[in-house]
């Protein structure tokens, strides 16, 4: 039994892993999954099942239905042995209910989610919390504070090292800056984010990039600048159907035209961007395209056209407060709408202390020994757990253990891990090739040799460095008598 729910969730992480390359089939499968862990009453089954299907409701824009699952999920957690799952849970509630436009609700559960996420050590969702609550702060028009927290996320996964959420926080500060109309400051801000997706396949950044750029170009005037990174993104959005970044380049290349005066195919463009907009759309993106269209109309001297479009662009802007207001009303929760900035507010004073001061442990990769030996478990009974590596560093003074902690976890990045096996001895579970790990080791062991002991009173002599695959755990002398299973024995 305990060999079949291990397989279970191995196969959902293997899921979780492609959800976004083929979402309608990994929620099928996930579905598959639900049946069979009700069937046999394995509750970590039945949450990771149900966190998986309401994350492929994300995908497919299906936020009411994503979000009663969510639910379900939140009640079912309490049942489990941990909460490992709780911020995880707390961030997909908010992303449904950021679907639905429903702004108070999000942010209550990005709070609390940002809460859980620092208190279990969950650093991605505690970035990923930040910046919803930033995503928050500019629907709301609290342009300053968005602009800040994007910051402080994208500090913090520096921090982490987590490169694809650092660049995420990036593209949205710019956006934030681009709303501020800061197009100067929005260029070496998307520049780090394009240097940080070198080897990134989402494409879906990549067109947001170029749009940005060709924004902020356009704010400084440089049409052709603008004009070539708004088409290239089109293009991408085009050739890979991209549909929100179809119809928001579209809007780009709408403002560059009438820049152009070339009017007609601005508001052509325009109207494609409306079609698109409206199989997704909640009202932001349509509002702006009906104040362009306006804005258009009355260069153009057509004045009727252009109170048509005004009096359309008010529609959506008014149906977008009412929600808002009408989310508020709806709140369950005592907490009035001050109440909720002001504790958002708290939290996020709090990470920009903490990174400015450097408060928080430095070594945030180091774990106990026997967290770190679950860890090791978890990697092996997961089929994709070939690129994991193991890296020993043994010297026999004890007095420099620290110091070997110290330098062996700035080679950790997301996804390593190290811990201390004794007081002589440390490891390093590493997250890379066998090519790699042995560059890794290569590296550790020109610092070891050059590095100035003798300044702390420490014996000179250089530890003994070892590499092994995670299959060959059995090979190392301590780590053999853990009772960690592979799956060759």
């Amino acid at each position: 039994m305990k060999q079949s729910k291990d397989q279970i969730i191995s196969q959902l992480k293997a899921l979780e892993l492609i959800i976004e390359v083929d979402t309608e089939k990994v929620k099928q499968d996930a579905e598959q999954f639900l049946l069979l862990s009700e069937k046999i009453h394995f509750k970590d089954g039945i949450a990771y099942s149900k966190l998986i299907i309401s994350t492929a409701h994300w995908h497919l824009m299906q936020y009411h239905a994503g979000f009663k699952i969510a639910k379900e999920l939140l009640h079912l957690h309490q049942e489990l042995e941990n909460d490992d799952l709780l911020p995880t849970i707390l961030h997909t509630l908010a992303l449904h209910s950021w679907g639905q436009a429903k702004l108070f609700s999000a942010q209550q559960f990005w709070i609390r989610a940002l809460e859980q996420a620092s208190l279990l050590g969950d650093n991605e969702i505690e970035i990923e919390s930040l910046i919803g609550l930033g995503n928050i702060w500019r629907m709301t028009n609290r342009l300053s504070e968005a602009n800040s927290t994007h910051s402080i996320a994208a500090q913090r996964a520096n921090y982490y090292r987590i490169s694809h959420l650092e660049a995420k926080a990036y593209i949205l500060q710019a956006w934030d800056n681009y709303l501020l109309h800061d197009f100067q400051a929005m260029l070496p801000i998307l520049l780090k984010a394009e240097q940080l997706l070198t080897h990134n396949t989402n494409l879906t950044w990549k067109a947001e990039i170029y749009d940005f750029r060709g924004l902020a170009f356009l704010g400084l005037n440089d049409l052709n600048s603008a004009l070539q990174c708004c088409s290239f993104a089109h293009q991408i959005a085009l050739q890979h159907n991209l549909i929100w970044m179809k119809a928001h380049s579209a809007i780009s290349l709408a403002r560059i035209s009438s820049a152009q005066s070339h009017f007609d195919n601005a508001y052509d463009l325009l109207t494609d961007a409306e079609v698109i907009a409206q199989q997704f759309d909640n009202g932001e993106l349509r509002s702006q395209i009906c104040l362009e269209q306006s804005r258009i109309a009355e260069l153009t001297k057509d004045y009727e056209h252009a109170l048509y479009s005004y009096k359309r662009y008010r529609q959506y802007e008014i149906m977008l407060l009412q929600e808002q207001s009408n989310c508020l009303g709806r709140d369950k929760t005592s907490s009035s709408k001050e109440q909720l900035d002001l504790r958002a507010q708290k939290l996020i004073n709090r990470i920009e202390i903490q990174l400015e001061f450097n408060s928080i442990s430095s070594l945030t990769y180091l774990l106990p020994l026997d967290k770190w030996t679950q860890n090791i478990q978890s990697i092996l009974s997961n089929s994709l757990n070939s690129d994991y590596h193991l890296i020993t560093i043994m010297d026999p003074s004890e007095d420099k253990i620290n110091n070997l902690l110290l330098l062996g976890h700035h080679y950790c990045k997301h996804g390593d891990s190290i811990t201390r096996l004794s007081n002589t001895e440390i490891v390093l579970l590493i997250n890379e090739n066998e090519q790699r790990t042995k560059d890794i080791s290569h590296s550790l062991s020109a610092l070891f040799t050059s590095y100035p002991w003798y300044r702390y009173s420490l014996n000179a002599s250089v530890p003994t460095i070892r590499n092994f695959s995670l299959h060959d755990i059995s090979t190392h002398p301590i780590l053999s008598h853990m009772h960690i299973e592979t799956p060759y024995g």
